[in-house]
């Protein structure tokens, strides 16, 4: 490796770049899909880091990508994703070219870092009952509570009040 070569990796940067693919496409298709997306990225110089390959997952709302004079309409896309190393001054060749593609319903370049940034999902807090300790009955072991007369919780609390 060169320093000019040294140089030029240091001013890297690392990108994501997260795309919708239309869903017409048929699945036997997609590695070809995914192939060209990233032809684009390595003509410009890209090193890989990660991928996830394409999945059909449900919209949140309808997207609408214009062929020439039709307006087509999707409701599901195959989403996926690759992590990738490249100088700032070609990701505006690799935008336009993901732009003329007529296959990408929608993507997004974003700058990243190297380290895994996969969040996750933990389940909510439940509070559950406690569960009985095999050999010990808790029904005997527990205290009985009577209720409290309103006599004796003023005289607590008053007890506990300061002045």
């Amino acid at each position: 490796m060169t320093s000019k070569d040294s140089a030029d990796q240091a001013d890297n940067r690392i990108y994501e770049v997260g795309f919708h693919i239309v869903p017409s496409i048929p699945e036997e298709k997609l590695s070809s899909e995914m192939t060209a997306i990233k032809d684009v990225l390595e003509k410009n110089g890209a090193v890989f880091i990660s991928e996830e390959f394409p999945k059909l997952k449900p919209l949140s709302y309808q997207m609408t990508k214009v062929l020439g004079p039709k307006h087509l309409k999707f409701d599901t896309a195959y989403f996926g994703w690759v992590k990738f190393e490249m100088a700032p001054e070609n990701i505006d060749i690799v935008k336009k070219a993901l732009e003329l593609s007529e296959t990408i319903l929608r993507f997004l370049i974003i700058k990243t870092v190297r380290e895994s940034t996969l969040s996750v999902i933990k389940p909510a807090y439940r509070p559950t009952e406690a569960k009985p300790i095999p050999g010990i009955d808790t029904k005997q072991d527990a205290p009985v509570k009577s209720p409290v007369s309103e006599a004796e919780l003023d005289k607590t609390i008053d007890a506990l009040v300061v002045e």
